[in-house]
C-alpha cells in the first residue's frame, strides 16, 4: 500500500526540539573555512604594525584626536585579527547536527532527518576520477540533502552516518538475502546467489573487498583480481553493499 498523500506540509524543526526529536546531540559540524581566511588577516596586521608605529613615533595624535580613539581603534583591529583567525581556524557556524538517532541540517529549515527516514547516500566522483566531489543523501519522502565541501571534515560527517546506518540496516538486509530477496544498489544488485554487476554474477565467497578506485566502485576477488565494477555514482548505498560482502565473503 503506497503512502497517503500528504495535504498538510509538516512545520519545520526547531533546534530547541531536535533532542526530543533525535535523541541526544552527539556532534557539531561547522562551515569550512577557506584558506583565503589567512590571507585576509594580513593587511589588518599591517594596519596595526602602522598604528603601533606611529604610536613610537609621536605622529599618532596626527591621525587621532585622542588617545581614547587610538585604543579604541586599536581594539577593534585586534578582536578583528581574532575573529578572522578564529574562522580560519575552526571555520564557520554550525551547519549540521548528529545526534544519537539522526541528524539536523541547519543550512535550510532546520531539517531533522531520523535514521529511519535516510533512504540512500550516494557518492558524486570527480569528472577525472580523482576523488568525490559530495555525498547526496536522500531522505524516504523525497528531499535530498547535498553534503559537500562548505562543511568543514565532510568525510568524517559522512562516515558518522555510514556507521549509524551500517549498525541499523545490515542484520535486515542479512535476513533479507536469507530469505530468498533480491536488494538493489543502483547497477548493482545483491542475492542469495551473490552480487550482480551488468551480466555476471559473483559469488559471495569469491568477493573479498568491494571498494571505491577511480570513479568506479570495484569488486575484487582473491589477491586483488578485479571481478567487476560499476559507476560510483550509480551505486547507491555502496557502503552497505561493502559491508555485507565482508560480513558475507
Amino acid at each position: 500500500m503506497s503512502a497517503p498523500y500528504r495535504l498538510r506540509a509538516s512545520g519545520p524543526t526547531s533546534v530547541a526540539s531536535a533532542d526530543g526529536i533525535l535523541g541526544p546531540h552527539v556532534r557539531t559540524f561547522r562551515g569550512a573555512a577557506h584558506s583565503k581566511s589567512i590571507f585576509a588577516v594580513t593587511p589588518f596586521v599591517l594596519l596595526l604594525a602602522y598604528v603601533v608605529w606611529l604610536f613610537h613615533q609621536g605622529q599618532l595624535g596626527h591621525w587621532f584626536n585622542s588617545g581614547f580613539s587610538a585604543l579604541a581603534v586599536t581594539i577593534l583591529f585586534v578582536l578583528a585579527i581574532a575573529l578572522i583567525g578564529y574562522t580560519a581556524a575552526v571555520g564557520g557556524g554550525e551547519l549540521v547536527r548528529v545526534h544519537a538517532d539522526g541528524l539536523l541540517d541547519l543550512r535550510a529549515g532546520p531539517r531533522a532527518v531520523r535514521w529511519d527516514e535516510v533512504q540512500s547516500i550516494t557518492a558524486v566522483p570527480a569528472p577525472d576520477g580523482s576523488g568525490v566531489v559530495r555525498h547526496l543523501l536522500r531522505t524516504t519522502d523525497g528531499a535530498v540533502l547535498s553534503l559537500g565541501r562548505s562543511i568543514a571534515n565532510v568525510e568524517e560527517l559522512v562516515d558518522e552516518i555510514r556507521v549509524r546506518l551500517v549498525e541499523q540496516r545490515t542484520p535486515s538486509l542479512k535476513v533479507r538475502i536469507a530469505d530468498g530477496d533480491t536488494l538493489r544498489f543502483g547497477a548493482v544488485t545483491a542475492s542469495r546467489e551473490g552480487i550482480r554487476v551488468g551480466d555476471s554474477v559473483l559469488e559471495w565467497d569469491a568477493v573479498e573487498e568491494v571498494e571505491a578506485e577511480g570513479g568506479e566502485i570495484v569488486l575484487r576477488g582473491h589477491g586483488g583480481k578485479r571481478l567487476g565494477a560499476a559507476p560510483l555514482g550509480d551505486v547507491p548505498n555502496a557502503f552497505l553493499l561493502a559491508e555485507l560482502a565482508h560480513r558475507r565473503g
